[in-house]
Protein backbone atom coordinates (compact mmCIF):
# COMPACT_ATOMS: atom_id res chain seq x y z
CA UNK A 1 0.00 0.00 0.00
CA UNK A 2 1.18 2.99 -1.05
CA UNK A 3 2.47 5.55 1.90
CA UNK A 4 0.52 8.92 2.16
CA UNK A 5 3.42 11.20 2.73
CA UNK A 6 4.41 9.73 -0.60
CA UNK A 7 1.34 10.37 -2.20
CA UNK A 8 1.35 14.19 -0.84
CA UNK A 9 5.19 14.18 -1.89
CA UNK A 10 4.32 13.21 -5.62
CA UNK A 11 1.40 15.14 -5.83
CA UNK A 12 2.73 18.35 -4.53
CA UNK A 13 5.56 17.90 -7.32
CA UNK A 14 3.25 17.79 -9.94
CA UNK A 15 1.56 20.90 -8.69
CA UNK A 16 5.07 22.56 -8.59
CA UNK A 17 5.65 21.28 -12.35
CA UNK A 18 2.46 22.82 -13.48
CA UNK A 19 3.19 26.02 -11.81
CA UNK A 20 6.67 26.12 -13.69
CA UNK A 21 5.28 25.07 -16.71
CA UNK A 22 2.12 26.86 -16.89
CA UNK A 23 3.03 30.38 -17.50
CA UNK A 24 6.24 29.67 -19.87
CA UNK A 25 4.63 26.63 -22.05
CA UNK A 26 1.21 26.25 -21.83
CA UNK A 27 -0.05 30.02 -21.38
CA UNK A 28 1.77 30.69 -24.43
CA UNK A 29 0.27 28.03 -26.66
CA UNK A 30 -3.10 28.51 -25.24
CA UNK A 31 -3.29 32.10 -25.58
CA UNK A 32 -2.17 31.78 -29.41
CA UNK A 33 -4.66 28.57 -30.06
CA UNK A 34 -7.78 30.75 -28.49
CA UNK A 35 -6.51 34.29 -30.64
CA UNK A 36 -6.70 31.83 -33.58
CA UNK A 37 -10.09 30.66 -32.89
CA UNK A 38 -11.39 33.74 -31.66
CA UNK A 39 -10.46 35.31 -35.23
CA UNK A 40 -12.15 32.52 -36.76
CA UNK A 41 -15.51 32.92 -34.77
CA UNK A 42 -15.51 36.72 -34.88
CA UNK A 43 -17.04 36.81 -38.54
CA UNK A 44 -19.78 34.26 -37.64
CA UNK A 45 -20.54 36.19 -33.86
CA UNK A 46 -23.59 38.16 -33.69
CA UNK A 47 -22.82 41.92 -33.09
CA UNK A 48 -24.86 41.59 -30.02
CA UNK A 49 -23.03 38.70 -28.58
CA UNK A 50 -19.46 40.41 -29.18
CA UNK A 51 -20.75 43.33 -27.37
CA UNK A 52 -21.92 41.61 -24.46
CA UNK A 53 -18.70 39.83 -24.21
CA UNK A 54 -17.04 43.27 -24.87
CA UNK A 55 -18.73 44.38 -21.23
CA UNK A 56 -18.06 41.34 -19.63
CA UNK A 57 -14.68 41.21 -20.63
CA UNK A 58 -13.56 44.98 -19.45
CA UNK A 59 -15.74 44.28 -15.92
CA UNK A 60 -14.02 41.75 -15.35
CA UNK A 61 -10.37 42.30 -13.35
CA UNK A 62 -8.42 39.81 -14.95
CA UNK A 63 -5.77 40.14 -11.50
CA UNK A 64 -8.46 39.83 -9.21
CA UNK A 65 -10.02 36.11 -11.20
CA UNK A 66 -6.74 34.73 -11.31
CA UNK A 67 -5.81 35.24 -7.70
CA UNK A 68 -9.31 34.05 -7.01
CA UNK A 69 -8.68 30.93 -8.87
CA UNK A 70 -5.40 30.14 -7.76
CA UNK A 71 -6.37 30.35 -4.09
CA UNK A 72 -9.23 28.10 -4.01
CA UNK A 73 -7.17 25.69 -5.66
CA UNK A 74 -4.52 26.29 -3.06
CA UNK A 75 -7.10 25.40 -0.31
CA UNK A 76 -8.53 22.57 -1.82
CA UNK A 77 -5.21 20.89 -2.45
CA UNK A 78 -4.11 22.09 0.92
CA UNK A 79 -7.27 20.22 2.82
CA UNK A 80 -6.89 17.07 0.09
CA UNK A 81 -3.24 16.77 1.79
CA UNK A 82 -4.39 17.32 5.10
CA UNK A 83 -6.47 14.71 4.81
CA UNK A 84 -4.67 12.04 2.89
CA UNK A 85 -1.85 12.71 5.81
CA UNK A 86 -4.62 11.66 8.52
CA UNK A 87 -3.88 15.39 10.17
CA UNK A 88 -6.13 16.76 12.75
CA UNK A 89 -6.46 19.94 11.12
CA UNK A 90 -7.04 20.07 7.61
CA UNK A 91 -9.26 23.65 7.40
CA UNK A 92 -6.08 24.85 9.42
CA UNK A 93 -3.97 23.73 6.30
CA UNK A 94 -6.77 24.99 3.88
CA UNK A 95 -6.64 28.72 5.60
CA UNK A 96 -2.77 29.14 5.93
CA UNK A 97 -2.79 27.92 2.41
CA UNK A 98 -4.87 30.60 1.84
CA UNK A 99 -3.34 33.25 3.68
CA UNK A 100 0.08 32.18 2.03
CA UNK A 101 -0.63 32.86 -1.40
CA UNK A 102 1.17 35.96 -2.72
CA UNK A 103 2.60 36.87 -5.94
CA UNK A 104 5.70 35.73 -5.75
CA UNK A 105 6.79 31.75 -4.06
CA UNK A 106 9.59 34.12 -2.50
CA UNK A 107 6.53 36.79 -0.92
CA UNK A 108 4.69 33.27 -0.14
CA UNK A 109 7.63 31.67 1.35
CA UNK A 110 8.41 34.81 3.35
CA UNK A 111 4.80 35.79 4.80
CA UNK A 112 4.51 31.82 5.92
CA UNK A 113 7.38 31.30 7.92
CA UNK A 114 6.04 34.30 9.81
CA UNK A 115 3.00 32.89 10.24
CA UNK A 116 4.74 29.73 11.41
CA UNK A 117 6.51 31.45 14.36
CA UNK A 118 3.47 33.04 15.21
CA UNK A 119 1.81 29.83 15.09
CA UNK A 120 4.71 28.21 17.47
CA UNK A 121 4.53 30.98 19.45
CA UNK A 122 0.89 31.13 20.25
CA UNK A 123 1.22 27.35 20.80
CA UNK A 124 3.66 28.23 23.57
CA UNK A 125 2.02 31.34 25.20
CA UNK A 126 -1.23 29.18 25.21
CA UNK A 127 -0.13 25.74 27.24
CA UNK A 128 2.12 27.68 29.49
CA UNK A 129 -0.56 30.28 30.87
CA UNK A 130 -3.33 27.59 30.50
CA UNK A 131 -1.38 24.88 32.48
CA UNK A 132 -0.38 27.82 35.08
CA UNK A 133 -3.63 29.96 35.46
CA UNK A 134 -6.18 27.11 33.53
CA UNK A 135 -9.06 28.46 31.72
CA UNK A 136 -10.67 31.68 33.58
CA UNK A 137 -11.36 35.42 31.86
CA UNK A 138 -8.09 36.54 33.69
CA UNK A 139 -6.09 33.73 31.24
CA UNK A 140 -8.00 35.01 28.41
CA UNK A 141 -6.97 38.53 28.99
CA UNK A 142 -3.29 37.03 29.59
CA UNK A 143 -2.69 34.71 26.84
CA UNK A 144 -4.11 37.40 24.69
CA UNK A 145 -2.06 40.30 25.77
CA UNK A 146 1.09 38.38 25.92
CA UNK A 147 0.31 36.79 22.59
CA UNK A 148 0.50 40.23 21.11
CA UNK A 149 3.61 41.09 22.91
CA UNK A 150 5.38 38.27 21.56
CA UNK A 151 4.58 38.96 18.00
CA UNK A 152 5.99 42.24 18.68
CA UNK A 153 9.06 41.01 19.87
CA UNK A 154 9.50 38.55 17.27
CA UNK A 155 8.79 41.46 14.71
CA UNK A 156 6.21 39.05 12.72
CA UNK A 157 4.55 42.45 11.90
CA UNK A 158 1.23 42.06 10.12
CA UNK A 159 1.10 38.30 11.19
CA UNK A 160 1.43 39.43 14.96
CA UNK A 161 -2.39 38.94 15.53
CA UNK A 162 -2.00 35.27 14.13
CA UNK A 163 -0.10 34.56 18.00
CA UNK A 164 -2.84 35.64 20.35
CA UNK A 165 -5.43 33.58 17.04
CA UNK A 166 -3.78 30.68 17.32
CA UNK A 167 -3.76 30.70 21.36
CA UNK A 168 -7.08 31.61 21.72
CA UNK A 169 -8.23 29.09 18.76
CA UNK A 170 -6.37 26.19 21.07
CA UNK A 171 -8.91 27.15 23.82
CA UNK A 172 -11.28 26.11 21.49
CA UNK A 173 -9.65 22.36 21.59
CA UNK A 174 -10.59 22.06 24.99
CA UNK A 175 -9.19 19.02 26.80
CA UNK A 176 -8.00 17.42 23.27
CA UNK A 177 -5.00 19.33 23.65
CA UNK A 178 -1.88 17.01 23.33
CA UNK A 179 1.52 16.34 22.12
CA UNK A 180 0.20 14.92 18.87
CA UNK A 181 -2.62 17.85 18.37
CA UNK A 182 -0.08 20.73 18.30
CA UNK A 183 2.61 18.75 16.20
CA UNK A 184 -0.19 18.01 13.79
CA UNK A 185 -1.65 21.80 13.72
CA UNK A 186 2.29 23.00 13.32
CA UNK A 187 2.07 20.45 10.58
CA UNK A 188 -1.07 21.59 8.91
CA UNK A 189 0.60 25.07 8.95
CA UNK A 190 3.72 24.43 7.19
CA UNK A 191 1.79 22.04 4.61
CA UNK A 192 -0.72 25.26 3.76
CA UNK A 193 2.09 27.04 3.36
CA UNK A 194 4.35 24.80 1.21
CA UNK A 195 1.20 24.36 -0.92
CA UNK A 196 0.48 28.31 -0.86
CA UNK A 197 4.33 28.61 -2.12
CA UNK A 198 4.03 26.61 -5.24
CA UNK A 199 0.96 27.95 -6.22
CA UNK A 200 2.06 31.79 -6.25
CA UNK A 201 3.36 32.29 -9.46
CA UNK A 202 0.71 31.69 -11.17
CA UNK A 203 -1.51 34.54 -9.26
CA UNK A 204 0.86 37.44 -11.26
CA UNK A 205 0.89 35.53 -14.40
CA UNK A 206 4.77 36.59 -14.69
CA UNK A 207 8.01 36.33 -12.94
CA UNK A 208 9.16 38.86 -10.40
CA UNK A 209 11.53 40.08 -13.00
CA UNK A 210 8.35 40.27 -15.72
CA UNK A 211 6.15 41.95 -12.88
CA UNK A 212 8.95 44.57 -11.88
CA UNK A 213 9.17 45.69 -15.56
CA UNK A 214 5.71 45.82 -16.46
CA UNK A 215 5.04 47.70 -13.48
CA UNK A 216 8.23 50.08 -14.66
CA UNK A 217 6.98 50.56 -17.51
CA UNK A 218 3.37 51.03 -16.46
CA UNK A 219 4.26 54.39 -14.58
CA UNK A 220 6.50 55.67 -17.40
CA UNK A 221 3.49 55.45 -19.64
CA UNK A 222 1.21 57.03 -17.14
CA UNK A 223 4.11 59.87 -17.36
CA UNK A 224 4.02 60.27 -21.19
CA UNK A 225 0.30 60.30 -21.27
CA UNK A 226 0.52 63.49 -18.71
CA UNK A 227 2.74 65.04 -20.36
CA UNK A 228 0.91 64.83 -23.91
CA UNK A 229 -2.23 66.03 -22.43
CA UNK A 230 -0.45 68.94 -20.99
CA UNK A 231 1.41 70.01 -23.92
CA UNK A 232 -1.70 69.95 -25.76
CA UNK A 233 -3.67 72.16 -23.32
CA UNK A 234 -0.70 74.27 -23.60
CA UNK A 235 -1.19 74.16 -27.32
CA UNK A 236 -5.03 74.38 -27.70
CA UNK A 237 -5.99 75.94 -24.64
CA UNK A 238 -7.03 74.88 -21.07
CA UNK A 239 -9.35 75.62 -18.80
CA UNK A 240 -8.64 76.03 -14.80
CA UNK A 241 -11.00 72.87 -14.24
CA UNK A 242 -8.57 70.59 -16.92
CA UNK A 243 -5.30 71.96 -15.11
CA UNK A 244 -6.96 70.74 -11.53
CA UNK A 245 -7.56 67.54 -12.76
CA UNK A 246 -4.35 67.20 -14.50
CA UNK A 247 -2.53 68.41 -11.21
CA UNK A 248 -4.67 65.60 -9.26
CA UNK A 249 -3.56 62.81 -12.09
CA UNK A 250 -0.12 63.86 -11.19
CA UNK A 251 -0.62 63.96 -7.66
CA UNK A 252 -1.85 60.29 -8.36
CA UNK A 253 1.45 59.32 -9.88
CA UNK A 254 3.05 58.70 -6.18
CA UNK A 255 0.23 55.17 -6.01
CA UNK A 256 1.88 54.10 -9.43
CA UNK A 257 5.21 55.38 -8.29
CA UNK A 258 4.71 52.83 -5.11
CA UNK A 259 3.31 50.07 -6.86
CA UNK A 260 6.39 50.03 -8.97
CA UNK A 261 8.83 50.33 -5.93
CA UNK A 262 7.09 47.46 -4.34
CA UNK A 263 7.85 45.55 -7.28
CA UNK A 264 11.26 45.96 -7.50
CA UNK A 265 11.79 45.36 -3.76
CA UNK A 266 10.40 42.46 -3.71
CA UNK A 267 12.85 41.44 -7.07
CA UNK A 268 15.51 42.54 -4.93
CA UNK A 269 14.53 39.99 -2.17
CA UNK A 270 13.64 37.13 -4.34
CA UNK A 271 17.14 37.64 -5.93
CA UNK A 272 18.64 37.27 -2.91
CA UNK A 273 18.07 33.41 -2.40
CA UNK A 274 17.45 32.94 -6.24
CA UNK A 275 19.83 30.61 -8.52
CA UNK A 276 18.33 32.03 -11.38
CA UNK A 277 18.54 35.66 -11.04
CA UNK A 278 21.54 37.48 -9.61
CA UNK A 279 21.09 40.69 -7.36
CA UNK A 280 23.12 42.42 -9.83
CA UNK A 281 20.39 42.06 -12.32
CA UNK A 282 18.03 44.32 -10.26
CA UNK A 283 20.21 46.97 -10.05
CA UNK A 284 19.47 48.57 -13.15
CA UNK A 285 15.73 48.09 -12.38
CA UNK A 286 16.38 50.35 -9.16
CA UNK A 287 18.16 53.13 -11.11
CA UNK A 288 15.39 52.93 -13.38
CA UNK A 289 13.15 53.44 -10.20
CA UNK A 290 14.84 56.58 -9.01
CA UNK A 291 14.66 58.04 -12.43
CA UNK A 292 10.83 57.36 -12.69
CA UNK A 293 10.58 58.96 -9.36
CA UNK A 294 12.33 61.94 -10.30
CA UNK A 295 10.81 62.36 -13.56
CA UNK A 296 7.12 62.11 -11.79
CA UNK A 297 8.16 64.98 -9.40
CA UNK A 298 8.84 66.65 -12.72
CA UNK A 299 5.39 66.26 -13.95
CA UNK A 300 4.06 67.15 -10.63
CA UNK A 301 5.63 70.85 -10.94
CA UNK A 302 4.84 71.40 -14.35
CA UNK A 303 1.32 70.65 -13.70
CA UNK A 304 1.43 72.91 -10.70
CA UNK A 305 2.78 75.95 -12.28
CA UNK A 306 -0.01 75.19 -15.51
CA UNK A 307 -2.68 75.28 -12.25
CA UNK A 308 -0.79 78.23 -10.63
CA UNK A 309 -1.15 79.87 -13.99
CA UNK A 310 -4.87 80.01 -14.42
CA UNK A 311 -5.73 79.80 -10.58
CA UNK A 312 -4.01 82.96 -9.54
CA UNK A 313 -5.78 86.47 -10.43
CA UNK A 314 -3.49 88.10 -12.99
CA UNK A 315 -0.96 85.39 -13.64
CA UNK A 316 1.52 84.94 -16.53
CA UNK A 317 0.54 82.76 -19.22
CA UNK A 318 2.28 79.31 -20.57
CA UNK A 319 3.17 80.56 -23.61
CA UNK A 320 1.96 78.39 -26.61
CA UNK A 321 5.58 77.00 -27.82
CA UNK A 322 6.38 74.97 -24.60
CA UNK A 323 3.61 72.89 -26.03
CA UNK A 324 6.10 71.49 -28.24
CA UNK A 325 8.49 71.06 -25.67
CA UNK A 326 6.03 68.82 -23.22
CA UNK A 327 4.77 66.92 -25.90
CA UNK A 328 8.46 65.61 -27.48
CA UNK A 329 9.15 64.99 -23.64
CA UNK A 330 5.92 62.45 -23.87
CA UNK A 331 7.12 60.98 -26.57
CA UNK A 332 10.70 60.36 -25.07
CA UNK A 333 8.87 58.48 -21.70
CA UNK A 334 7.17 56.26 -24.32
CA UNK A 335 10.06 55.40 -25.74
CA UNK A 336 11.53 54.97 -22.41
CA UNK A 337 8.30 52.62 -21.58
CA UNK A 338 8.96 50.65 -24.48
CA UNK A 339 12.64 50.10 -23.51
CA UNK A 340 12.11 49.17 -19.85
CA UNK A 341 9.18 46.37 -21.12
CA UNK A 342 11.53 45.03 -23.25
CA UNK A 343 15.51 45.47 -22.68
CA UNK A 344 16.43 43.71 -26.05
CA UNK A 345 14.86 45.80 -28.31
CA UNK A 346 18.03 47.79 -29.77
CA UNK A 347 15.77 50.21 -31.90
CA UNK A 348 14.00 51.50 -28.75
CA UNK A 349 17.62 52.74 -27.69
CA UNK A 350 17.96 54.83 -30.97
CA UNK A 351 14.75 56.18 -30.68
CA UNK A 352 14.76 57.38 -26.70
CA UNK A 353 18.49 59.26 -27.60
CA UNK A 354 17.29 60.71 -30.88
CA UNK A 355 14.04 61.61 -28.75
CA UNK A 356 16.20 63.44 -26.00
CA UNK A 357 18.41 65.34 -28.53
CA UNK A 358 14.84 66.76 -30.00
CA UNK A 359 13.64 67.75 -26.38
CA UNK A 360 16.71 69.67 -26.14
CA UNK A 361 16.96 71.21 -29.81
CA UNK A 362 12.91 72.04 -29.01
CA UNK A 363 14.24 73.86 -25.49
CA UNK A 364 16.80 75.66 -26.92
CA UNK A 365 14.23 76.79 -29.99
CA UNK A 366 11.53 77.75 -27.24
CA UNK A 367 13.70 80.06 -24.91
CA UNK A 368 15.05 81.90 -28.33
CA UNK A 369 11.96 82.38 -28.68
CA UNK A 370 10.25 83.60 -26.03
CA UNK A 371 13.32 85.59 -24.90
CA UNK A 372 12.85 87.02 -28.14
CA UNK A 373 8.94 87.98 -29.03
CA UNK A 374 7.98 88.42 -24.97
CA UNK A 375 8.60 91.09 -22.76
CA UNK A 376 6.68 89.81 -19.62
CA UNK A 377 8.56 89.05 -17.08
CA UNK A 378 5.81 86.50 -15.36
CA UNK A 379 6.53 84.35 -18.60
CA UNK A 380 9.69 84.59 -19.00
CA UNK A 381 9.86 83.21 -14.62
CA UNK A 382 7.43 80.75 -15.77
CA UNK A 383 8.55 79.57 -19.04
CA UNK A 384 12.54 79.31 -17.71
CA UNK A 385 10.75 76.96 -14.16
CA UNK A 386 8.81 74.61 -16.51
CA UNK A 387 11.74 74.42 -19.17
CA UNK A 388 14.42 73.33 -16.14
CA UNK A 389 11.23 70.82 -14.68
CA UNK A 390 12.11 69.43 -18.82
CA UNK A 391 15.94 69.60 -18.31
CA UNK A 392 15.74 67.72 -15.38
CA UNK A 393 13.25 64.89 -16.98
CA UNK A 394 15.48 64.60 -19.86
CA UNK A 395 19.14 64.23 -17.41
CA UNK A 396 16.79 61.92 -15.32
CA UNK A 397 15.83 59.23 -18.55
CA UNK A 398 19.61 59.41 -19.95
CA UNK A 399 20.73 58.33 -16.24
CA UNK A 400 23.00 62.18 -16.08
CA UNK A 401 21.01 64.14 -13.43
CA UNK A 402 23.78 64.54 -10.20
CA UNK A 403 20.95 64.12 -8.32
CA UNK A 404 20.07 60.50 -8.76
CA UNK A 405 23.27 59.07 -7.24
CA UNK A 406 22.30 61.37 -3.92
CA UNK A 407 21.13 59.14 -1.13
CA UNK A 408 21.96 55.99 -2.83
CA UNK A 409 23.57 53.29 -0.47
CA UNK A 410 26.54 51.83 -1.32
CA UNK A 411 26.15 47.47 -0.73
CA UNK A 412 28.35 47.12 2.21
CA UNK A 413 29.16 43.75 3.45
CA UNK A 414 26.88 41.54 4.63
CA UNK A 415 25.73 37.46 3.53
CA UNK A 416 26.33 37.04 -0.37
CA UNK A 417 22.75 35.82 -2.56
CA UNK A 418 23.23 32.83 -3.51
CA UNK A 419 23.38 33.53 -7.46
CA UNK A 420 26.50 34.91 -6.38
CA UNK A 421 27.66 32.20 -3.95
CA UNK A 422 26.98 29.03 -6.55
CA UNK A 423 29.46 30.34 -9.41
CA UNK A 424 31.95 30.82 -6.46
CA UNK A 425 31.38 27.17 -5.26
CA UNK A 426 31.44 26.28 -9.05
CA UNK A 427 34.58 27.47 -9.75
CA UNK A 428 36.33 26.00 -6.49
CA UNK A 429 35.26 22.64 -7.02
CA UNK A 430 36.50 22.68 -10.86
CA UNK A 431 39.93 23.99 -9.43
CA UNK A 432 39.85 21.01 -7.30
CA UNK A 433 39.54 19.04 -9.73
CA UNK A 434 41.77 19.75 -12.17
CA UNK A 435 44.42 19.89 -9.46
CA UNK A 436 43.67 15.99 -8.90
Amino acid sequence: MTHPLAVVAVSLSACALVAVLLPRAVRPAVESAGRAALARLRPHTPARLRRMARAARNRIDPAVGRSALVTAAAAGIAWSAAGTLHLAGPAIAAVSATLSVQMSSHASVREGAQRLLGTLAGLAVAVVVWGAFGLTPWSIAVITACGLAAGRLLRLGDSSVSVPATSLGILVAGSAVTETFVWQRIAATALGIVVGAILSPLVGGMTPVQRARWELARLSTEIARLLDRLGAGVRDGYSREQAAEWLARSRELADDLDDASTAVDELLRQARWSLRTPVTRVTPLQQTLRALDHGAQQVNSVARSMFDATATPRSAAVPEPIGHVLSTASEAFAAHAALVADPRAEAETGTLHELLESLRDARRRTLRTVRTEVDDTGVLVLTGSIITDIDRMAGSLERSAPALTVGVREPGPGIPAVSEVLPAVRLMWEKARAGR
